[in-house]
């Protein structure tokens, strides 16, 4: 089933479309692959398990989400001629503070009360940099893609995204007190709030209510080139994109900056009859920057993913996969704000001949004052006459 707290803040037409997929998904037909015999010659098998390629994951991080980020690429296509519709659809819950900021809360002994204009103002006089982010983002890709020949296809991503008050704010405190975890400084502020406000040198921003609830971000074009057989026993993917600021600098929507990304991502299959997979993708974009760096910085930001996929049946996978990235912070006094971000996902993959869909959880596993606490992402894909 689809969270409906998650849809109900997105567009009518796109929470439409996203549950049409999901519910089409139910009733996918038999999936193949290309595969070479014997003799080196390809041919089209029946798929024994279902590896369809990593999660489609993006960086929901603060810092860093409104820049160019590569989704890694299915490794299934569509036939040569044909389109495929995909929404990926993300949610998470940002809780994170600097160790002066948690200090000065700690100290103002007043409960679970919110961020006030003269804590603002304080925070914003502690020496050196500091930043606190307590809110909650929801990201909808839709991507539309034209596969050229067997070799070449073209993505148009559009991407939509809302800003949340904390619906996982209860639920995320329980579970920290169930299991004896830290709550992280969340017990020194009130709950259910959109805040974010941070200092970076001579870069100082405050946003202490939700003025806005979010909108249309900048599109990514993207042109990406795939062998349809594999070399050395890898299923190769590259690509380049491209993400264009068509109206400028938008708060909390578009830094304003055009960024340009690659990528390569591998798959290969493992076991008896392939029933194991492993992923590897690598991806470098440079960075036009944004509101939290000086104007005139610009940087290259690589990531790195790898996966594992086991194969469940023909048509479902479980998948487990990590995410590494350089944090966009970099000139910073603050350590963990500009150490490299890291995250785990878990989730399952089920493909069909025209549908694929994916439900998964991401955590952060190292540095947890720089990503989110927990996100969920679902995706749903449909690929006519798929190979």
């Amino acid at each position: 089933m689809t969270d409906t707290s998650i849809l109900s803040g997105l567009p009518g037409g796109i929470a439409l479309l996203s549950t049409m997929l999901l519910s089409s998904a139910l009733h996918a037909q038999e999936a193949t692959e290309r595969v070479l015999d014997e003799d080196g010659e390809p041919r089209t098998v029946e798929q024994r398990w279902s590896h369809v390629g990593l999660l489609r994951a993006r960086d929901l991080t603060p810092f860093g989400l409104l820049r160019l980020d590569m989704l890694p690429a299915h490794t299934a296509d569509a036939q040569a001629g044909t389109w495929t519709f995909e929404v990926q659809l993300a949610y998470q819950n940002t809780f994170i503070m600097s160790k002066n900021v948690r200090g000065y809360l700690e100290q103002r002994q007043i409960g679970r009360a919110p961020i006030r204009p003269q804590d603002a103002a304080a925070i914003l006089a502690l020496p050196g940099d500091a930043y606190y982010i307590d809110g909650e983002v929801g990201l909808v890709d839709l991507i539309v893609q034209r596969r050229i020949d067997e070799y070449w296809s073209a993505y148009l991503t559009i991407p939509y995204i809302h800003y949340g008050q904390g619906a996982f704010d209860s639920i995320i405190e329980s579970f920290h007190d169930t299991f004896g975890f830290s709550q992280q400084g969340r017990d020194l502020v009130a709950r259910n709030r959109f805040q974010l406000l941070y200092k970076l040198g001579d870069i100082r921003f405050a946003q202490l209510e939700r003025n806005t609830k979010g909108g249309l971000g900048d599109p990514v074009l993207g042109i990406r080139y795939s062998l349809p057989e594999p070399r050395f026993g890898w299923d190769v993917v590259v690509e380049a994109a491209v993400k264009f600021a068509v109206d400028g600098e938008r708060f909390l929507l578009s830094t304003g900056e055009h960024d340009v990304g690659i990528q390569a991502t591998l798959q290969r299959r493992l076991g008896e009859a392939g029933r194991h997979a492993v992923y590897l993708a690598g991806s470098a974009v440079y960075y036009a920057g944004g509101p939290e760096i000086p104007a005139d910085e610009t940087q290259i930001i690589p990531t790195v993913i790898v996966g594992y996929s086991f194969g469940i049946s023909r048509h479902t996978s479980l998948i487990m996969q990590g995410y590494a990235s350089r944090s966009v912070i970099r000139q910073t006094d603050i350590d963990e704000l500009a150490d490299n971000k890291y995250q785990l996902s878990l989730g399952v993959q089920t493909r069909g001949r025209n549908v694929l869909w994916s439900f998964a959880i991401t955590e952060n596993i190292s540095n947890f004052s720089n990503t989110p606490d927990v996100g969920v992402q679902l995706g749903a894909a449909y690929m006519p006459k798929a190979k």
